[in-house]
């Protein structure tokens, strides 16, 4: 991989951010997040439907087990206030944009779902969508 943790979480935040860690509710929150696992390989995530629940904090962990660079594209993200996970950094952002993971790596993301419906995700490299990866995350 190209560059180290600090490249990789700066793919994962809007360019120009200020952090703003008063958005994120505290970690010292009474109940734990709930971990997801999303692995990423060639075309597809798994699982393809990521069900939530509306108010309960949750860590998406996206591991990549492809040959190829992968990312996780959600509009809905771009809305919530994220706290970015790495194995030496933590972030916190008004939302992200995308998370793109080298083949081999993974990361981490937490928030508080609150909006509840059905958002699209998917891998936004040239033809990876087309090919099938995509998936949607279930608000309830």
């Amino acid at each position: 991989m190209i560059g180290g943790p600090a490249t990789r979480l700066a793919r994962l935040l809007p360019a120009g951010l200020v952090v703003a860690a008063a958005l994120i509710p505290p970690a010292a929150s009474a109940e734990p997040p709930r971990l997801v696992r999303i692995e990423m390989t060639e075309f597809a995530f798994r699982p393809a439907v990521i069900s939530l629940t509306a108010g309960r904090p949750v860590r998406l962990v996206f591991v990549n087990r492809g040959q190829l660079a992968h990312q996780f594209q959600a509009d809905y993200l771009r809305t919530v206030p994220v706290r970015v996970v790495d194995e030496s950094t933590v972030v916190e952002a008004p939302g992200a944009t995308i998370v793109r993971l080298e083949p081999g790596t993974s990361a981490s993301i937490e928030f508080y779902p609150r909006r509840l419906g059905r958002f699209d995700f998917a891998c936004t490299i040239e033809g990876h969508r087309e090919a099938g990866m995509l998936g949607v995350l279930e608000i309830k």
